[in-house]
């Protein structure tokens, strides 16, 4: 009989040993997984917010110097690089948001062909990509393209 409680003394022990380091290892898992998200991820959309930060003082800035051209020079090779970085992600869904930004860019680069040096490789990266020819709103864009067909039936 002692020895049966010793056994379930043994077995009760050891369940409470397991359970103790269950709770000690998902407090570990939670302290690390938080402090890496917040290194890995937290942090790149800090520094993200403070690139585009940065991009808007420079940019209102020479907006109110009135240096527009300058200003439409730097976003045309933003618009580039960007083309060329959203379009070597495989495999972009038609209903992807990114893929939508590419039909607008596309559309964009109808009327306003890339001028830098690398305009070969965003014309490869827009290749496949239509253009929008319907518009859901009349938006900035859908402005542009009517008053570039207005110019071109002139």
């Amino acid at each position: 009989m002692r020895l049966t409680i010793g056994i379930q003394k043994g077995k009760i022990g050891f369940g409470v040993l397991l359970f103790i380091v269950f709770i000690v290892g998902c407090l570990v898992g939670l302290v690390t997984s938080s402090y890496l998200y917040y290194q890995h991820v937290f942090s790149k959309m800090v520094d993200q917010n403070a690139i585009d930060l940065g991009w808007q003082v420079r940019t209102v800035s020479q907006l109110r110097l009135g240096e527009i051209d300058d200003v439409i020079n730097y976003l045309e090779i933003s618009i580039d690089s960007n083309i060329r970085s959203m379009a070597q992600t495989p495999h972009i869904q038609i209903e992807d948001y990114r893929y939508k930004t590419l039909r607008a860019a596309k559309t964009y680069r109808e009327i306003y062909p890339s001028q830098s040096q690398n305009a070969s490789q965003v014309n490869d990266a827009l290749r496949k990509i239509p253009k929008f020819e319907k518009f859901d709103c009349q938006g900035p864009l859908y402005r542009l393209v009517e008053k570039a067909e207005e110019n071109n039936a002139k």
